[in-house]
């Protein structure tokens, strides 16, 4: 009789290699469900967020397109230059700092300074200023969720 070492994988290592195969792709998809939730939230905040900001942009836009008409109507009825910067100072009142809110947190400044054109058709002013600004600090998401709707 020969003595025969059989190497062979018990019935219980192909068990348990299954078993620990079905862990491990439980727990990524559990990852992954977490990380699309988490990527989920931040697109709709930032969609959210640039949204508030281009309608603020807009709302600065059209008072900018208003200032111009100002302008241009206190150029024709303007002598000369002195003239012109006088009727500004009378009629705007140093007015040429425009806030815009974003969201509770930051406001959209504009600021603008007049000029004097050579031609009806030129600049009545520059912007000198276009930043957002924070009015304060926002309280950051620290929560760990991970099937919560948060």
């Amino acid at each position: 009789m020969k003595n025969r070492k059989l190497f062979g994988m018990n019935v219980g290592t192909s068990s348990a290699l299954i078993i620990i195969v079905i862990l491990c792709l439980v727990c990524f998809s559990g990852l992954s469900i977490a990380s699309a939730s988490a990527d989920y939230r931040l697109s709709q905040k930032l969609a959210e967020r640039t949204t508030s900001y281009y309608s603020a942009c807009n709302k600065a836009q059209e008072t900018l397109l208003t200032l111009s008409d100002e302008l241009a109507s206190l150029y024709k009825i303007s002598v000369d230059q002195e003239d012109y910067e006088a009727k500004i100072k009378e009629s705007l009142q140093d007015s040429l700092t425009f806030s815009y809110p974003i969201n509770e947190n930051q406001v959209l400044k504009i600021t603008v300074t007049p000029l004097y054109p050579q031609t009806e058709e030129g600049d009545f002013f520059e912007v000198t200023g276009w930043q957002v600004m924070n009015l304060s600090s926002p309280d950051p998401d620290t929560s760990l969720s991970v099937f919560g709707s948060n």
